[in-house]
């Protein structure tokens, strides 16, 4: 087999996806299934558990039952793929894909550090800190005209994670929780799927002021691919992608930008941006026109940085 280019990406809706549809994680019919990745060199993805709002009054047991579902998935094909908790692992499974677990919202804490801990001992080891509403951490962008950024709880809960080790997301957070974020830690934290809202007015979009912040903290913003924060014309190619790559460059710079697709939780793609499968033409388009190494860079070596860092 000729592989396509290694990568990393920092965020895909995969897990919630085939869950909700019963779909095996080998050949589910979204943007990604490991039918796709097996065609690159020991990719790795983050797969992020999101849940619907509907789910929110049982967020825990909704969380772990996805939970449980992916993992599942992932040792039907362990042949294959191989569940990471830290940077040993990637290394260990060279030669597989990798999947890093994650959340996408802090509902499934419902107020409680012990279920903090027990996700973290089911392997979850990134988190978004909200989706686009207010939940027991802090408040997310689309609420906020409600004001507030970290609950008191939020506060105590970030603190936990960088003490036991999991990535602090503040892609879907307020303007004013991530400046919270900012106070009330120490680590590196990450943005894993916004683009600059300098370029597309959308909320969801991390500011210049932000962008800057997250590469002095030596995080990193993941490139995400939703056409809603790529361009305001209701339409994205991969023009758009390298005006946003462009702008991170002069921001944040070259240590601080990655891949955080949102594949599976857009409901439109770039044009050229299907699925999976293009990432690899992507990062050559990358390559052209900002040298090997920042391809590179945000290819994979910046999300293993933090990895190493931070796990």
């Amino acid at each position: 087999m000729i592989f396509l280019k290694t990568f990393a990406d920092w965020h895909c809706d995969t897990a919630s996806a085939i869950f909700e549809n019963k779909e095996s994680l080998y050949d589910a019919s979204g943007h990604i299934n490991l039918k796709m990745l097996e065609n690159y060199d020991s990719p790795i993805q983050t797969f992020a558990v999101w849940l619907k709002r509907i789910y929110y009054p049982e967020a825990y047991l909704k969380t772990v039952e996805i939970i449980d579902y992916f993992k599942n998935e992932v040792n039907i094909n362990r042949d294959k793929i191989a569940l990471i908790t830290g940077f040993d692992d990637i290394i260990k499974n060279n030669g597989k894909i990798c999947a890093l677990l994650s959340i996408e919202g802090c509902e499934a804490l419902e107020g409680s550090l012990e279920k903090l801990y027990s996700l973290y001992s089911m392997g979850v080891r990134a988190a978004t800190l909200t989706w686009n509403y207010k939940n027991c951490v802090a408040t997310g962008v689309m609420e906020s005209s409600l004001g507030g950024g970290l609950t008191d709880f939020g506060r105590q809960a970030v603190k936990e994670m960088e003490r036991l080790g999991i990535v602090i997301d503040v892609s879907h957070l307020s303007d004013e929780g991530f400046y919270d974020v900012q106070r009330h830690t120490e680590k590196p934290f990450v943005a894993t799927h916004s683009n600059c809202r300098s370029i597309c007015s959308f909320p969801r979009n991390l500011t210049d002021d932000q962008l800057r912040i997250i590469g002095e903290r030596d995080g990193i913003a993941g490139l995400n691919m939703c056409v809603d924060f790529l361009s305001d014309r209701g339409r994205a190619d991969k023009d758009d992608i390298l005006r946003h790559t462009e702008h991170m460059l002069k921001i944040c710079g070259e240590d601080h930008i990655c891949l955080g697709c949102d594949f599976d939780g857009i409901p439109v793609t770039p044009d050229g941006m299907e699925n999976v499968t293009k990432i690899g033409g992507l990062l050559d388009i990358i390559e052209e026109e900002f040298g090997k190494e920042t391809a590179e860079k945000i290819g994979k070596e910046n999300f293993m940085r933090i990895i190493k860092e931070l796990l």
